[in-house]
């Protein structure tokens, strides 16, 4: 049964579907990038988080309370430098957290939330694409186009992340900054890495079911400012349908990824290092998630799709957004 949510996801994706060309990359990942890939699609899920982006700052990341799933982050006691909710035009919503375990400086941002903040859906289907002065000189093919709402998302939050990073950085210089999050938030973690790395910072890019944010240029951008800007680490789940959307080829142009993919090619069950393969393509490749879809037309691969798009290793959107009976009462 969809819900709402689920139908808006449909709604902004569902515009046009062409049959790929079916391309396998062999090559598997290591233990430890596994490890690395949960810990983070934890941190990204805790974006989902009513404690951690309303109330969040000065405490410890954490899930349990709320539904989600974040047991390897929960042990970390990582601290919240700031949350922020309702930020500007598009009321984006995250933290920035501080993980001294493993040196790292999180910003974290929250996927489609309709529940909590209806206007996601404006953001998710406010799909034309402008041209932007992200990609510099690189924007000989189409302008460096990029979707509307995620770009408006991303210079939003931009602001209020930059100021956190620079302060955290300045008392920690041999941190890395690491940007993340799911779905929407993916989209909007994805643009923002990419303005702090013309800002000046080392940034390792980890998304989780991430739709196409924009054309040729910027994906060319985003991959080649690695690695020497810092590495993009997209993952994707078997045959999730919002990395597969929107499609390459619409009516007002082409849509396109960044490359490496990291796809998980098991539908159910505990993920190993073997089950993910890395897909090394470049523009319009249809290795991985992007050629896995069940040749039955839209319809059937939006119902497919979506159950996957929820779970990358584990749920990962189970926080509830709203603010717990306890909360909520309270007031």
């Amino acid at each position: 049964m969809f819900s709402f949510r689920n139908l808006i996801i449909v709604l902004f994706l569902a515009l046009a579907y062409a049959e790929p060309l079916k391309v396998r990359d062999t090559r598997g990942i290591t233990q430890a990038e596994l490890n690395q890939f949960e810990l983070l699609a934890q941190y990204a899920g805790a974006a989902y988080c009513y404690d951690n982006i309303q109330n969040g700052t000065g405490n410890t990341v954490a899930c349990t309370r709320e539904g989600g799933y974040c047991p390897g982050v929960e042990a970390l006691q990582t601290v919240i430098l700031d949350s922020f909710f309702d930020v500007g035009i598009t009321q984006t919503a995250g933290y920035v957290a501080i993980d001294r375990s493993h040196q790292l400086i999180i910003v974290s941002i929250q996927g489609t939330s309709i529940a909590s903040n209806p206007i996601d859906a404006l953001t998710d289907l406010n799909i034309a694409r402008s041209k932007t002065t992200l990609c510099g000189k690189a924007n000989t093919v189409d302008g460096c186009l990029i979707h509307d709402g995620f770009w408006q998302a991303a210079n939003d939050v931009l602001p209020i992340v930059e100021t956190t990073i620079n302060i955290s950085l300045a008392m920690n210089p041999d941190f890395k900054i690491v940007t993340t999050g799911h779905s929407l938030g993916a989209a909007i973690a994805a643009l923002l890495g990419a303005k702090l790395r013309d800002d000046g910072h080392i940034v390792d890019m980890y998304t989780f079911g991430q739709p196409s944010v924009g054309a040729v240029d910027v994906s060319n951008y985003i991959e080649n400012q690695a690695p020497a800007q810092g590495n993009n680490y997209r993952v994707t789940h078997y045959n999730d349908v919002v990395p597969q959307l929107p499609e390459h080829n619409l009516d007002w142009g082409t849509w396109d990824h960044y490359y490496p993919e990291f796809w998980i090619s098991r539908q159910n069950g505990t993920v190993q290092a073997s089950d993910m393969l890395v897909v090394t393509g470049r523009l319009y490749e249809t290795g991985g998630n992007e050629g896995d879809k069940t040749g039955l037309g839209v319809v059937v691969d939006l119902i497919e799709g979506l159950p996957a798009h929820y779970v990358y290793f584990n749920p990962i959107s189970g926080c509830d957004a709203n603010a717990p009976a306890a909360v909520a009462s309270s007031g």
